[in-house]
């Protein structure tokens, strides 16, 4: 029988591990952990922005994707979360050509091409060919610089090379002149821009794409650095830490993205981390199934959710702690702080709820929207349903901008997952035994999670403190409203 074969246009990745041979020689069991480190970097970020990982053997991995900037985003992406990996850093090519599917493996010249462009890369940095250079040129979070023709070993041709660097990168390297008069012309830009769109029936589009690209000609004004934990069922979390002082550990576990969603350093637009930052040490994570955590997984009851807020905390040595959980993540920090009290210092308990309550008229509608949004999440139909769920009051471009979020948070079948196993959760027992310092906060116009309902959460707890934001949404509840962070910041102080 002939062999199965598909060719196909593909952008192909390569990996290696710098100095590994050395690292190995001078200690061994160091050496298998960066190995292992690389591996599961590699594994989870490659899934996420949508590649394959055709190999990933000793401190070496092969990737194909299906298009240059995903891989590109893909290795800027690797770059960044290696910032916490002091000791590991890594070589990146890419090339942009045809490949081969024949039997299970991937062959063909841009295999080869592409593994002679990852030796040109310096250590920690990426290289790419002219293919992919032409590809993403035009993107402004990409920084290239020309290295020129160089010949490759079995190429018979010499072929233009460039190293490439992420925006924060080439912010932390240049000068503050240029910084400055970016940032003027940025808003400059802007300005222009958004004055224009008014006359035009296209203003909503055209404002919400300057939503989502002036913090990028900006830059972030929180560093954070991102790591990965594995759960106790093998599940691998992806977490950030940000600023000093006192731990705080944030628990959503769902719809987030450390790097790329609503609150992360790059789209801070309420300051949030800025706020929690200036006295604190702050944990987020990404919840198992969202944002850069493993997304293929099935498991998203009490149990698993509470294995990752255990997964993150364990990996980072915390030994006490706040707590602080909003939204959905509120019945998964009740149930971790009653099965570790020794460790919770104090709880923070934001637009939640302790089960799936209310009258079987509003289940069965909570039902039916969360079953339509899930399978139909790809839709922009469904994430608008789901905006005007969680932010009924938003304009047309905020509309547009949490659907952006959502939509790369997320994907339907994990989404119906855990809106699917947040039924059957119940903490109102574990609320009971808790004992601790407890604040819980409700907005007065949250439509997705009533104030009686989070009114029952405090009711549960004994001695905890209820508060209640007059003319607060729900996102303003759960985090971004300053009198939000204010309680919370005053109610840690006390």
């Amino acid at each position: 029988m002939a062999p199965e074969e598909e060719r196909r246009l593909a952008a192909i990745m390569f990996t290696d591990v710098v100095g590994y041979t050395a690292i190995t020689e001078r200690d061994e069991a160091r050496a298998v952990e960066i190995r292992e480190t690389h591996r599961d970097l590699v594994r989870t970020l490659v899934k996420q922005f949508d590649g394959e990982l055709v190999d990933a053997t000793g401190d070496e991995s092969f990737s194909i994707f299906a298009s240059a900037l995903r891989a590109v985003d893909c290795a800027l992406a690797l770059q960044g979360a290696l910032a916490s990996h002091p000791d590991l850093r890594i070589r990146i090519g890419i090339h942009l050509g045809d490949v081969l599917h024949r039997d299970g493996e991937v062959i063909g010249e841009g295999v080869n091409i592409a593994a002679r462009v990852r030796p040109l890369a310096e250590p920690g940095g990426i290289c790419v060919s002219e293919p992919v250079y032409q590809m993403i040129r035009s993107r402004s979070h990409v920084t290239a610089r020309a290295l020129g023709a160089r010949a490759l070993k079995n190429v018979s041709q010499p072929l233009p090379v460039y190293a490439l660097a992420s925006e924060a990168v080439v912010a932390a390297e240049a000068p503050v002149r240029r910084r400055r008069f970016r940032r003027r012309f940025a808003v400059a830009a802007v300005s222009i821009i958004a004055a224009f769109a008014l006359l035009f029936t296209m203003r909503a589009p055209i404002l919400t794409w300057v939503a989502l690209n002036l913090p990028r000609l900006i830059g972030a004004s929180v560093e954070q650095d991102v790591a990965f934990a594995e759960t106790s069922d093998g599940v691998q979390i992806a977490y950030a830490t940000a600023g000093e002082g006192p731990p705080i550990v944030f628990v959503l576990g769902w719809g987030t993205h450390l790097t790329e969603g609503l609150g992360s350093p790059l789209y801070d637009q309420s300051g949030f981390l800025s706020w929690y930052t200036r006295d604190h040490r702050i944990i987020r994570y990404d919840g198992r199934g969202f944002g850069l955590s493993d997304r293929d997984v099935t498991d998203f009851s009490l149990d698993a959710r509470v294995r990752d807020i255990e997964a993150v905390v364990d990996a980072l040595g915390l030994e006490e702690f706040a707590l602080y959980a909003y939204s959905a993540g509120g019945p998964a920090g009740i149930a971790y702080a009653e099965r570790h009290p020794e460790r919770v210092s104090k709880l923070i308990l934001s637009a939640t709820f302790a089960s799936f309550a209310g009258d079987e008229a509003r289940r069965q509608e909570l039902r039916s929207l969360f079953d339509f949004v899930s399978s139909n999440w790809e839709t922009p139909v469904a994430r608008a349903s789901f905006v005007e769920f969680l932010a009924p009051d938003v304009n047309d471009v905020q509309r547009r901008v949490l659907m952006h979020f959502f939509g790369i948070a997320a994907n339907g079948p994990q989404l119906g997952g855990f809106f699917r196993a947040g039924r059957e959760i119940d903490v109102s027992a574990e609320a009971r035994r808790l004992r601790l310092p407890t604040l819980v906060v409700a907005g007065e116009n949250d439509s997705a999670v009533p104030v009686a309902a989070t009114r029952i959460v405090a009711s549960l707890i004994p001695g905890a403190r209820f508060e209640i934001l007059e003319d607060a949404s729900h996102i303003e509840a759960a985090v971004i409203d300053p009198r939000m962070k204010k309680l919370a910041t005053d109610f840690l102080a006390e």
